[in-house]
């Protein structure tokens, strides 16, 4: 005689109760990882983090051509260094935001690196070609966040400025008022004393 045993299949899962709860925690979760790492302002520490570059960059490729050049040019033979400030962004208000003192504003859109970008200088009649494939914008490039750009033919002198949006490079590392130029608002690079252009 066979005996057959009819066994009760159970079905496992989660209660609705369970599932609330696991939502609940993984919210909290979120919500104290957006609060901690803050992510807008790890993208403005990212974007601050370029402009000191493309600057450190910039000041490098026109030290090289400063002295790897006999007679150098800082402004395309214009002679427009005693009376205007440069920039890429658009909109820019007068001083190039204030940045340069007396100086006019000329905005030019182009990057090229032949003194018919937005920096009047001819880098590739550096002995060797131009260490820079292209003058670097500013991430933002806008009427608040924008590179700029004065010079002094007479002294060989120059500035590169820029302004900051993240708290860490703001307050925290302080990197604007630590550059030794005159605004503590603008980190200011370059050659001029006082940074003053």
């Amino acid at each position: 005689m066979v005996y057959s045993v009819k066994t009760k299949s159970v079905k496992k899962g989660f209660t609705l109760l369970e599932l609330l709860i696991v939502i609940g925690v993984l919210a909290v979760l979120a919500t104290a990882t957006l609060l901690v790492l803050n992510p807008v302002e790890i993208l403005r520490q990212s974007r601050d983090s370029t402009r000191i570059s493309d600057l450190a960059n910039l000041k490098n490729a026109l030290s090289i051509y400063i002295t790897g050049i006999a007679s150098p040019d800082l402004d395309g033979g214009t002679t427009s260094c005693a009376t205007l400030c440069y920039t890429n962004a658009s909109s820019v208000t007068t001083n190039c935001g204030g940045r340069h003192s007396s100086k006019t504003t000329t905005e030019d859109s182009t990057r090229e690196t032949d003194a018919t970008g937005w920096i009047p200088v001819n880098f590739n009649a550096i002995p060797g070609g131009s260490p820079i494939p292209v003058l670097p914008i500013d991430p933002t490039n806008n009427a608040t966040y924008f590179y700029s750009y004065a010079c002094d033919n007479t002294n060989t002198t120059f500035e590169l400025d820029t302004v900051f949006e993240s708290v860490k490079y703001l307050t925290t590392e302080n990197y604007d008022g630590t550059d030794g130029g005159g605004s503590a608002a603008t980190y200011e690079i370059g050659t001029d004393p006082a940074l003053d252009i």
